[in-house]
């Protein structure tokens, strides 16, 4: 789905460029990635930040839009692009031999266009780096399909690196906490939750430790608590889900 292969990755006809099934990171991700885009999506990103997808950094795009003006001079053809987001401007620098890929592209003309986000006097724009019209109209619900799958796909790439760092933090507590008395590290942690409330008058509820202990270790505490007061290192106090120190 993503590429840096501005020839070969993009097919005119509608498929799409490579898979996101990899198993790279988010930040292994480069910055010249094509991504597919709304250009609602292109006029929503903050002008102080460098565009991102999902915390993705994102340098080219990809759009598809419809020719509503174009204003030519000896230097460049300015294009204002259309699609059922919004409107951006997409400037194509000329070179002194006007080339065939320069020819100029008509008035309400469905078009694709790659290149690079630009932002000038405040105003938005793209540099276009290829543009060429559709073939057919199923290029552009194409389009839609994959600006649709890659939203999708950065979402939960975004999801999985966040509950993968959640996971290490959580790891981290318990590995944080020294093994004493004999338990493991994570009895060790709920004894601790326990004997931090030995102060109070009845000791500390079985929710209660249930919601200090890490994600992964909730389910673990009934089978901790009742070890721990087979043990002796633990006692219950006005009920049997208060409990504390020994």
């Amino acid at each position: 789905m993503w590429s840096s292969d501005l020839d070969s990755s993009i097919n005119p006809r509608g498929g799409f460029l490579e898979s996101l099934n990899k198993t790279d990171g988010i930040k292994e991700r480069k910055k010249q990635t094509i991504v597919p885009a709304m250009i609602g999506n292109l006029l929503s990103f903050s002008s102080t930040d460098e565009p991102k997808l999902w915390e993705i950094p994102v340098r080219m795009f990809m759009i598809v839009g419809l020719v509503r003006n174009v204003e030519e001079t000896t230097t460049k053809i300015s294009y204002d692009i259309e699609d059922e987001t919004g409107t951006i401007t997409a400037l194509k620098w000329l070179e002194m031999d006007k080339k065939t890929s320069d020819t100029t592209m008509q008035i309400n003309t469905y078009v694709r266009i790659v290149g690079f986000l630009r932002e000038q006097t405040d105003k938005r724009h793209i540099l276009i780096l290829r543009m060429w019209p559709l073939q057919t109209l199923n290029e552009l619900t194409n389009h839609i399909l994959e600006v649709t799958y890659v939203t999708l796909k950065a979402k939960m790439m975004a999801k999985d690196v966040t509950t993968l760092e959640k996971d290490q933090d959580n790891k981290n507590d318990l590995n944080g906490e020294a093994a004493y008395y004999g338990m493991s590290e994570a009895q060790t942690l709920v004894y601790k939750i326990i004997h931090a409330q030995n102060d109070t008058e009845s000791g500390i509820e079985r929710d209660k430790i249930k919601e200090k202990v890490p994600n992964s270790l909730s389910g673990k505490v009934d089978e901790i608590l009742d070890f721990l007061s087979s043990e002796g290192h633990i006692y219950t106090t006005s009920s049997d889900d208060y409990f504390k120190t020994t």
